[in-house]
């Protein structure tokens, strides 16, 4: 069949090659310029922000907190702040509101405005805590690929590339056969000439059926052979917690 003077196995084929070399050339770009910067935001703000917020959430002493409080905020305020680095807009909007009720809390020390900062840190706290996790499991995700890759058989590791590529190839099918009904929709409201008799709708959910498939086959070997470098979930960890509890009784 040609489409335009073109066969269509040579279209199919240059489109899969143009996916994958998009993939593994135009992404790989921007995961670097985004690594770069998260790293920057990691070492310059999450890492330090984490480790005194700690810090200062272990301490019982009430005096001895604020004063480790005043401290934290004096690092990082001011026209030498390094709060730029911090990425997430949400975040850094959140640390401007702290900012402002350490500012009122300085103002007029009473238990109303304490309690009030208190707040914000114990807030600010849980959401740098969540950034420096994640941003933590994003720079070291393959760790424990490249350790396992060190003491693995060299055709194995092969094997896991070429998954790797299947992966990819599997997800482009995937997106291919479902833009193949959406055409095919299309089709039947105007039909075109070039596309053949045989071409219809139970043969288009048929293909996108077999892509699904092959796609939920190649996310398993995914999942089982790639390894990433997860910490485990705060939802785990509390039923965890709760289940230690209940057998505890």
């Amino acid at each position: 069949m040609n489409i335009l003077g073109i066969d269509l196995t040579v279209i199919i084929i240059a489109l899969i090659t143009a996916y994958i070399g998009y993939q593994f050339n135009h992404t790989s770009k921007k995961r670097e310029a985004f690594l770069k910067e998260l790293n920057n935001s990691y070492n310059e703000v999450y890492s330090p922000m984490f480790e005194q917020l700690q810090q200062i959430k272990e301490i019982e002493n009430k005096t001895i907190k604020m004063e480790q409080i005043d401290f934290f905020m004096e690092e990082f305020s001011g026209k030498n702040s390094k709060i730029r680095f911090i990425a997430s807009s949400f975040l850094l909007e959140h640390f401007y509101k702290l900012r402002e009720a350490h500012k009122i809390y300085k103002q007029e020390n009473n238990r109303t405005n304490a309690k009030e900062l208190l707040k914000k840190i114990e807030g600010f706290h849980i959401m740098i805590e969540n950034e420096y996790w994640d941003a933590h499991d994003i720079i070291y995700e393959s760790h424990r690929q490249f350790v396992s890759d060190s003491f693995l058989n060299p055709f194995f590791v092969f094997l896991r590339s070429t998954l790797k590529i299947f992966y990819h190839l599997s997800v482009f099918l995937l997106w291919a056969s479902a833009a193949s009904i959406y055409f095919t929709l299309a089709h039947i409201v105007t039909p075109l000439a070039w596309v053949p008799e045989w071409w219809n709708m139970p043969n288009a959910l048929l293909i996108f059926t077999g892509a699904v498939m092959f796609f939920g086959l190649m996310f398993m070997f995914k999942e089982v052979l790639i390894k990433k470098n997860r910490r485990e979930s705060r939802v785990v960890k509390n039923l965890k917690g709760r289940l230690k509890k209940f057998l505890s009784k």
